[in-house]
């Protein structure tokens, strides 16, 4: 079974007077079938914000309404870091392991959902 991550861009915060970003809010998500069980498909994800420093003086500035999402999720990854990228794919992954074969449980013993005449 293979994950698959969908590093997505939520909203952006910026100043209106130049168009500079200064946050990024992105969503990571990644799904599994569970090849036991065809019909049940899993699915996590996670959330984060990062801070982005802009110069819009710099002749690499790109304004705002030129960004793409995929320029912002270059922006998170590379201010995470590899290590903090792989770090956030390898939780939602045993997310997905833990959805399929759980670890912890929750509910009374006496609850069966059958009732006694």
């Amino acid at each position: 079974m293979t994950d698959t991550y969908i590093w997505k861009v939520a909203t952006l915060d910026r100043e209106i007077f130049n168009g500079t970003v200064y946050a990024v809010h992105y969503t990571v998500s990644a799904s599994r079938t569970n090849s036991t069980e065809s019909e049940n498909d899993y699915a996590a994800g996670s959330y984060g914000t990062v801070s982005v420093t802009a110069d819009p003086t710099s002749k690499s500035f790109i304004p705002y309404e030129e960004l793409t999402e995929d320029i912002c999720i270059d922006w998170v990854q590379e201010l995470l870091g590899s290590e903090s990228v792989e770090s956030i794919e390898a939780t939602i992954s045993r997310n997905l392991d833990e959805q399929i074969s759980p670890i912890n449980a929750e509910g009374v013993p006496w609850a069966t959902g059958t009732t006694t005449e």
